[in-house]
């Protein structure tokens, strides 16, 4: 039963699986090279210097998880909340600017979702939680002549410590009593961000990210005191230790050409660090209640994961108006697994991933006296095909426990850019 209870999620940043405003969205995350202004804030911090006008963007999204372990709904969570970005630029004289921005992500549903599912029983373990958490990425950037810029800032999560969680229960005089003591701390983690863009053509931009590995850490230590007289008295201490919304210390370049004044082609590739992904969790259970065993303990083999290497395409046209623009979006990316074989005690679900992307946006440009800036209204539509998948057990240990997986992610999102 203990082996059953033990488990981790593993998980990615929301904004990394869906995209940081419906700009980014449409071209399926191709944003290294040519994103600028408050949607930079995420995708290459060194862009929130590039912008001419303070921006702020807002959006929102909704994401359809029609997932299926064998034949049936996998009941994992619809996704759906809010982004938030800001950019705010500084001229400092006519070769440098610095910048300012922070993106945000709220989910409708909570800041953040603990879950630990049993690791023999199937389940979706990077889909299952991992957009179900608030993401705070503050960050700073300096450009020089609008043809180099240099930007750094943090991804922000808290871990869940226990100090003291105490239970008193039991029978006293008949009569059933039970108190109770809750000490818990969330202290702060960071992971670095840290990015470069760079223009060396009026057609063509690149750029180079590094996000650091983060996670959410459980350390909980439960202590319940049973005071039943005549029957069992003692303690009993439950220690768990974990790891939630872990995301992996990653890499990505991203090139961007203009093929046309108003065609942009551009192309992103990751290399996702998935080894590192700890192993699943640790839970012990001592009981001092005169009862056998008093000691009782999990054992769950190594994750074993594997690196992965992302590739991002995207295509961008803009048809320039009197007063409107008008935007036509679309990419596709491939997104490997980094799930070994389930053949021995753990069932994590998980296969390739196809993603293709549409969206178009429109830009109110020159809409003077009624608009003072420009504004953007941008739509994106994804579809996600986690690729089917037959696991099959090392029959003479696990019989019985092959599983089959896979299915589709369907997420449409809003976003609007407003410019001061």
């Amino acid at each position: 039963m203990l082996l059953a209870l033990t488990a981790t999620t593993a998980a990615a940043d929301p904004l990394d699986e869906f995209g940081f405003g419906s700009g980014a969205a449409g071209v399926a995350g191709a944003r290294t090279a040519t994103a600028r202004g408050a949607e930079a804030a995420h995708h290459n911090p060194a862009g929130v210097a590039l912008g001419v006008h303070p921006e702020l963007l807002l959006g929102w999204g909704y994401g359809a998880m029609q997932l299926e372990i064998n034949g049936r709904d996998a009941r994992v969570l619809d996704v759906r909340g809010t982004s938030i970005g800001l950019a705010v630029p500084f001229t400092l004289d006519d070769d440098w600017t610095l910048g300012t921005g922070i993106a945000l992500y709220l989910p409708d549903q909570f800041l953040a979702r603990l879950q630990l599912i049993p690791s023999n029983e199937p389940h979706f373990v990077l889909l299952d939680n991992d957009p179900h958490r608030a993401v705070v990425e503050p960050v700073a950037a300096v450009a020089y002549r609008g043809k180099v810029a240099l930007g750094a800032g943090a991804s922000v999560l808290a871990n869940a410590r226990s100090n003291k969680i105490l239970f008193d229960v039991g029978i006293v005089g008949g009569e059933k009593v039970g108190a109770a003591e809750l000490d818990v701390e969330l202290p702060v983690r960071l992971a670095p961000l840290v990015g470069l863009w760079a223009q060396p053509h009026p057609r063509v931009r690149a750029g180079l990210t590094y996000r650091g590995k983060l996670a959410l850490d459980l350390a909980l230590d439960i202590l319940a005191n049973v005071q039943i007289a005549g029957v069992v008295t003692g303690d009993v201490l439950v220690s768990l230790r974990a790891s939630n919304y872990f995301t992996p210390a990653r890499v990505s370049g991203g090139v961007a050409i203009d093929v046309l004044p108003d065609l942009t082609l551009a192309a992103d590739v990751t290399v996702n660090r998935w080894s590192t992904y700890p192993a699943a969790a640790d839970l012990a259970v001592l009981i001092a209640l005169d009862i056998a065993p008093p000691l009782v303990s999990s054992t769950v083999p190594p994750s074993a994961f594997t690196d992965t290497v992302d590739g991002e395409l995207g295509i961008e046209y803009r048809n320039r108006g009197r007063r409107t623009d008008v935007t036509v979006r679309a990419g596709g990316a491939w997104r490997p697994s980094p799930v070994p074989p389930q053949v021995g005690l753990t069932s994590w679900a998980d296969g390739d991933r196809l993603v293709l992307t549409a969206g178009g946006g429109l830009t109110l440009a020159d809409w003077a006296p009624i608009l003072t800036r420009p504004i953007d209204f941008d739509l994106a539509l994804q579809w996600h095909h986690v690729a089917h998948q037959l696991t099959q057990k090392q029959i003479d240990t696990f019989p019985g426990e092959a599983f089959s997986s896979g299915g589709n992610i369907f997420h449409a999102g809003l976003s609007a850019t407003v410019r001061f």
